[in-house]
């Protein structure tokens, strides 16, 4: 809806001119935010939130397509905003992208939630700085604005958008959004009668024209907006050149709803300048326009201005049909100074067509709306209309009883139809509420046994899982001691074996060398501690997991690879048997990029927050094919794989050959 605002446009009107255009615009807003195919957005979305493991992801989508659906079921899209919540808990960025996305599904249905969400929203995202939370943070802002102006505050709202909406976009880089913004405000000021600061951001947009997509029709909206303002200010030449911009852009990119602000603006310019019947034809197109895309408020706008002209130029007749129009429209006459203005008009129009008794009692309810400014006036309107009303009473007067006679008789059929109606239609009625109760009460007790069965088969797959991941971490454990075994016989058995032959040797001579057979033992108490090492870590048992993990990394650390330990917060309080897992799992990564990525450095960093333990180490070395993880995926990936499910959690590996590898592991580590 364009703002196109005329001399006998009430408060109210102007008010719920702007509402329309925010409201337009947010629309647009998020539609420019969206792929174009509506379907394939929301599938995409739907595929990720079932197939993605990262609850992270899980969350964003899950929110994502709570916006998608706070424009067509509140009910669903508050279900995907309950869905995306549990995914998380004190995450602060998913915290605050949450309370966004309360504003976006409340919008319409709860100001005070909205208002509250956005305190929340604003304060959890201002510490981050990228162009994604730019992005929120305007959108949401801008939803506070529509609030404002819900709220009849047209000051605050102009606020909002000047100086957190505007601020954040440019932030983000969005050009269309921030063009769209500028257009906002030049409306909100032409309300506020400031026509050449209106101008003012109308030029802002078009003066970004080359950045904006011809696709939409921000840059059409701006040139349209501002050749109203310049009829309104009565600089006609500017309005006409603005108007001619705007139909080339039109002709190019036809959609009805352009077309039917288009020549309501066009109309405008012509009624100035006393072109009044191309000014007519410019109102005809658009009150076609407007009925096709079913914009009832515009297209009472138009009949009004069509009203005005065909009255201006003496054409009573039409006039009066149209204002008819107005009269029956209950949309239009629910509004105060909507109903005053007509009631006006009707006695104007019925006045100069000589239909002086409906003129008189037209102006009798106009008398009613009208405020104290026009009181004088109105008496000495009545006392003309009321003379020339009493002299062609008398002569009305058969004419009326012969009309109420034929009213009477058409109202005892009418009522004898409705009755009969009425009883029909309350029959049908109970009988279509008894087959819905039915079939609802056959529906529920069908989809509560499916859940159940549904529940009974998620247990039993659960419980398989489990037992498998129990099984192959208990093979996993059967090949450690295997491989324990095999140290312990062929290393520091034969270490010792090769001690006793030197001392047997030794006693049967003379000369004796303790220096060779101490040093033997030095290096079998070596090869001992590496082995009860690998077994379990004396420090993982005494001073804990962090102490653990960074002796690992000394162990491992050599000329020629760096390996740097960072721990945040890893708590003290890890049951045994998962510090165990979290070794082992660390343990494996570190010699898997030690042994195949040939690095120069190593990262390992670890920490907690809460339940959930995360583990990444990140490598520059040789890097390698991902998919070959899924073809064969060795017995040392195996286990990490079975460890992490095991603890509930999920793993991420990138790896690019030539560019090293990252692998980042979230793990639930309840106590």
């Amino acid at each position: 809806m364009i703002f196109n605002p005329i001399k006998k446009t009430s408060g109210f009107q102007v008010r719920i001119i702007s509402l329309l255009c925010m409201v337009i615009f947010a629309v647009n807003l998020f539609k420019a935010q969206e792929f174009f195919d509506q379907k394939a957005l929301h599938d995409s979305l739907y595929t990720i939130l079932k197939t993605n493991k990262n609850d992270s992801v899980k969350a964003r989508a899950a929110f994502h397509l709570a916006h998608y659906w706070s424009l067509k079921d509140f009910k669903k899209a508050e279900s995907y905003l309950v869905l995306g919540r549990s995914y998380f808990k004190n995450n602060r960025f998913l915290l605050g992208i949450y309370y966004s996305s309360v504003i976006d599904v409340y919008l319409d249905h709860d100001p005070v939630k909205t208002r509250k969400a956005l305190q929340k929203a604003d304060s959890l995202l201002s510490i981050y700085h990228t162009r994604d939370v730019y992005n929120v943070l305007a959108k949401s802002w801008y939803s506070e604005a529509i609030n404002a102006q819900n709220a009849n505050d047209e000051k605050r709202a102009l606020n909002i958008i000047v100086n957190k909406v505007i601020p954040y976009t440019k932030k983000n880089g969005k050009k269309e959004s921030l063009a769209m913004f500028y257009s906002q405000v030049g409306i909100l000021l032409m309300n506020a009668g400031q026509l050449d600061n209106a101008q003012e951001y109308f030029s802002k947009v078009i003066r970004m024209k080359a950045t904006l997509s011809p696709k939409r029709n921000t840059l059409l909206r701006a040139y349209i907006y501002s050749a109203d303002a310049f009829v309104v200010n009565d600089k006609l030449p500017q309005a006409k050149t603005r108007l001619d911009e705007a139909i080339k852009i039109l002709i190019k990119n036809p959609n009805p709803a352009d077309y039917a602000d288009y020549h309501k603006a066009a109309g405008s310019y012509f009624e100035k300048t006393g072109q009044y019947e191309t000014a007519l034809l410019h109102c005809e197109k658009g009150i076609a326009y407007a009925k096709e895309i079913q914009d009832t408020y515009l297209e009472n706008s138009l009949l009004r201005n069509q009203f005005e002209i065909l009255f201006k130029t003496k054409q009573y007749e039409p006039a009066e049909k149209i204002i008819h129009q107005l009269v029956n429209s209950t949309e239009y006459m629910a509004n105060i100074d909507s109903r005053k203005e007509v009631y006006d008009q009707m006695a104007r129009i019925s006045h100069a067509l000589g239909k002086n008794k409906e003129a008189y009692e037209w102006q009798k309810k106009y008398s009613t709306f009208s405020d104290s400014l026009y009181q004088a006036q109105l008496d000495r309107d009545i006392v003309a209309i009321e003379a020339k009303f009493k002299n062609s009473e008398k002569e009305k007067t058969i004419m009326q009883l012969q009309a109420d006679k034929k009213q009477e008789e058409l109202k005892s059929k009418n009522q004898r139809l409705t009755s009969w109606i009425l009883g029909i239609t309350g029959i049908a009625l109970l009988i279509g509420l008894f087959f819905l109760v039915y079939s609802y009460k056959s529906a529920k007790k069908l989809s509560a046994q499916k859940e159940i069965n549904h529940q009974q088969r998620l247990n039993e797959i659960e419980q398989q899982h489990h037992l498998k991941l129990v099984q192959e971490m208990l093979d996993a454990e059967e090949r450690e001691r295997q491989r324990i075994g095999r140290d312990l016989h062929d290393g520091l058995g034969g270490m010792l074996a090769g001690i006793k032959m030197n001392l047997t040797q030794q006693q049967k001579t003379e000369y004796h060398n303790l220096n060779t057979v101490i040093s033997r033992l030095d290096e079998s108490v070596v090869e001992l501690r590496r082995i009860a090492r690998n077994m379990m870590p004396e420090s993982l048992l005494k001073i804990g997991l962090e102490t653990s993990l960074r002796d690992l990394c000394e162990l491992l650390e050599s000329e020629e690879t760096s390996i740097i330990f960072q721990a945040i917060d890893v708590g003290k309080n890890i049951p045994d048997a998962t510090q165990m897992h979290i070794y082992r799992i660390v343990q494996e990564l570190l010699s898997n990029a030690i042994r195949h990525g040939s690095p120069s450095n190593i990262m390992l960093q670890c920490s907690q927050n809460q339940d959930v333990f995360y583990i990444t180490v990140e490598d520059d070395g040789k890097g390698f094919d991902v998919s070959i993880l899924d073809k064969s995926p060795g017995i040392g990936f195996t286990n990490i794989k079975n460890r992490v499910e095991y603890l509930k959690g999920n793993m991420d590996i990138v790896s690019t050959q030539g560019e090293g590898t990252t692998v980042n592991i979230e793990l639930n580590v309840t106590v």
